[in-house]
């Protein structure tokens, strides 16, 4: 099953920044198709008084590098645990299991730059199981040879420039990335399936115990969870992209019956199918920002 993104297909950025619009979501350019799930922005200095300033990120399996380009915000909830904590000015989160609550002040502008399961750990050569339900300073923990890219994000002039300086950055570290794992990707494309992984351990002669380590040092979660995770979220995607009805859905991503996604879905999205697809197509709300759409 070929990988699903929000749609529509990527566009040119507008120039300056209120051009922009105050919250979007952006595919990738195609060759970063297997790096990058999306790009994301919120002002909140640009929206309604009585837009939530709360953003709610459910169980993913995708990290980030999120920047805070004005204004705070307190992390509330992490690791199925209440906190309080002020998140650093430029964020990296792990794959979560659980979700993960924060609250900006109300002039928060904020740019998020999510990746692929497994991207982030090949482009770095780092273990990002210690990352998992974390969210930690990305200054501290990725590479030194990043640090110039993260702070020329935080001080671009908007997040059409923010957009463009990761797509530079990124493009050609991760066309030397897919040269070297192109067996990996294919375990991408057909969104962590069992056939896929196995197919993946055959092609390097590698033990189910050892992918199974493996997967959690590039992903920082066991294949199986990958892809549950994508298995649902395409599943929803499906309804709100294709219309297509929660026992479509469901059967068509594998499920046994309506029942099982729904299950799934509200232990991982904490609402059952339909009331997920009305809440994706609502304006202005961004909690579980990759169901909305761009």
């Amino acid at each position: 099953m070929a990988m699903e993104h929000p749609t529509p297909a990527p566009a040119e950025p507008p120039t300056g920044p209120q051009a922009l619009p105050a919250s979007a979501l952006q595919t990738p350019p195609g060759a970063l198709a297997d790096c990058v799930r999306a790009f994301f922005w919120r002002d909140l200095g640009r929206q309604p008084h009585h837009t939530p300033a709360d953003t709610r990120v459910p169980p993913s399996p995708y990290p980030g590098i999120i920047w805070i380009t004005r204004g705070t915000a307190q992390l509330v909830e992490c690791a199925g645990t209440a906190t309080a904590a002020a998140l650093p000015a430029i964020t990296l989160s792990g794959a979560h299991r659980h979700p993960y609550h924060s609250i900006s002040s109300r002039d928060g502008d904020s740019f998020c730059l999510a990746f692929q399961p497994g991207a982030l750990g090949l482009l770095t050569g780092q273990d990002l199981a210690p990352l998992t339900d974390r969210i930690t300073d990305a200054v501290t923990w990725l590479p030194e040879e990043w640090h110039p890219f993260l702070a020329a994000v935080h001080t671009a002039p908007d997040h059409g420039a923010r957009q463009a300086l990761c797509v530079d950055f990124l493009t050609p570290r991760w066309a030397a990335v897919a040269d070297q794992h192109a067996a990996w990707l294919q375990v991408l494309h057909q969104a962590w399936q069992r056939g896929a992984r196995q197919a993946l351990a055959s092609t390097l002669d590698w033990t189910p115990r050892h992918l199974q380590r493996r997967t959690r040092q590039l992903t920082g979660l066991r294949p199986g969870e990958i892809e549950r995770m994508l298995r649902a979220e395409h599943a929803l995607l499906a309804m709100r992209d294709g219309n297509a009805g929660a026992l479509d859905a469901a059967l068509r991503h594998g499920y046994a019956d309506r029942a099982h996604f729904s299950r799934e879905a509200r232990a991982l999205f904490e609402r059952p199918p339909a009331a997920l697809k009305a809440h994706t197509q609502r304006p202005g709300d961004d909690a579980d920002w990759l169901l909305r759409r761009s």
